[in-house]
């Protein structure tokens, strides 16, 4: 069997949890005889981090402003996949996990357009520009529901574009009721939000997140000691709540390190995080680690806080987190509801307000219960997943 696995960009040091998500999806599908294809915007990883048999490399040649002006770019999109399919062999199923940088054009192209599509949703790109469903502009939480006209001050587009982006979500929504034949989401509450904006969820395969990890980890697991530091593992971006945390921290009376370890991705904001860091000496800002690395770094914690103030998708390092045994501290946002009764999720339900996270951060500071580690647990899981996943696959395939 032959897939198509394609995302907006490629797994690399700064992936995040989609691109990891599919890095490990495609080294489970190759080990079971798969031939995998990975599609994506950027340039592919070096040789000894491939996972996939071969990598089909796009311009990342879309506006700042996309999705205005879509469907030019996205034709261009198509073209540029066309040339490149065209010396490789068919393909049976087209697995789409992110089309931001790539579009869903290509689909139509004449060597993909009666191939099966399968999706995994990892964020609300299907109805979002910005992916997250959160106002640029202010930080605030936006729903799958509101109006375009809204979206185009969070693209600083002109008025005149309302319909350009409004025919893009309407697009979105049709190829994912329409084209796609099996559907993953994150969380129950990404898949009852696109619902609302008229998604048809009831082909979802699966409504939570599940993801590998890395086989230099399971030693770690092991690991019975109660955590040196408190650590923030994640993008640096306002909704990732990193300024909030840092006013908690100011006000804490742990005696605990706060250890930062981020991924780029909000460069003037990241500057302004790292300027209120440095006026606390308990706080340490490591060096970019690769995902390899960030292992030791999370076994060593205390607790992870994950002070996010959007509709996280059960965010992966949360995750990897459990499987160590490392205690999580979350804001209560709604997508995170479901892992309540995990005894090592402890949710902060006023996560908007610093001194609810001071608390929170002197509570976790002085948690030193054994640690359940569920490493074995969650490796057996993701290749529930693969095997899941594969089968999907095959049915898509034989219709």
């Amino acid at each position: 069997m032959r897939i198509l696995l394609t995302t907006h960009r490629f797994a690399a040091d700064d992936a995040g949890g989609t691109e990891i998500l599919a890095d490990d999806l495609a080294r489970a599908l190759t080990a079971r005889g798969v031939h995998v294809s990975w599609l994506a915007a950027g340039e592919p990883p070096p040789p000894h981090r491939r996972t996939a048999d071969d990598y089909l490399s796009l311009p990342a040649a879309f506006a700042d402003d996309y999705p205005v002006g879509w469907r030019a770019q996205e034709a261009e999109q198509a073209h540029r996949v066309e040339r490149l399919l065209a010396a490789h062999p068919a393909v049976d199923v087209v697995h789409v996990l992110h089309f931001s940088r790539i579009g869903l054009e290509f689909l139509d192209a004449p060597s993909l357009a009666r191939v099966p599509v399968v999706a995994t949703l990892t964020d609300y790109t299907a109805v979002c520009p910005d992916h997250q469903l959160v106002v640029r502009s202010t930080g605030a939480q936006c729903t799958a529901t509101t109006p375009t006209r809204d979206c185009l001050g969070c693209l600083n587009a002109p008025t005149d574009a309302h319909g350009d982006v409004a025919r893009w979500r309407a697009r979105n929504i049709a190829w994912l009721n329409n084209r796609v034949q099996a559907l993953w989401t994150q969380t129950p509450h990404q898949e009852t939000e696109l619902a609302k904006a008229g998604i048809d969820v009831g082909k979802t395969v699966r409504d939570r997140a599940c993801y590998g990890l890395p086989d230099a980890w399971a030693p770690l697991a092991t690991n019975q000691g109660a955590g040196r530091y408190l650590l923030f593992l994640g993008r640096c971006s306002p909704e990732k709540g990193l300024h909030l945390l840092l006013d908690a921290f100011r006000h804490s009376r742990t005696e605990l390190p706060l250890v930062i370890a981020t991924v780029p991705d909000d460069s003037p904001y990241e500057e302004r995080m790292r300027a209120v860091a440095t006026a606390d000496p308990r706080v340490r800002w490591l060096p970019p680690h690769s995902r390899a690395e960030i292992g030791p770094v999370l076994a060593g914690a205390r607790a992870l806080l994950v002070p996010s103030q959007w509709w996280e998708n059960h965010p992966l390092v949360a995750h990897e987190a459990r499987a160590l045994g490392v205690p999580v501290w979350s804001s209560a946002v709604p997508s995170m509801h479901h892992l309540a009764d995990d005894p090592g999720i402890h949710l902060v339900e006023d996560h908007h307000d610093p001194a609810a996270w001071t608390r929170a951060i002197d509570t976790a500071s002085e948690q030193l219960a054994p640690r359940v580690p569920s490493f074995a647990h969650r490796v057996e899981d993701f290749e529930l997943l693969a095997d899941e996943t594969l089968s999907v696959y095959r049915k898509a395939a034989a219709r």
